[in-house]
């Protein structure tokens, strides 16, 4: 019994690091294109749709 509750709470580990790295790479796609219009000076096109 004990051997099941380690492994469920091993794979239940191991999905909250998946979806932490993966929050953390969303993160940095959205920091880069941040920069990215920061630098050229211009709005994002699916922003002005909403006004």
């Amino acid at each position: 019994m004990k051997n099941k509750i380690a492994l469920v709470h091993k794979e239940a580990e191991e999905k909250r690091a998946m979806v932490e790295a993966k929050r953390g790479q969303e993160f940095l796609k959205v920091q880069e294109m941040a920069a990215k219009y920061r630098a050229t000076r211009t709005v994002p096109k699916k922003t002005i749709g909403c006004f």
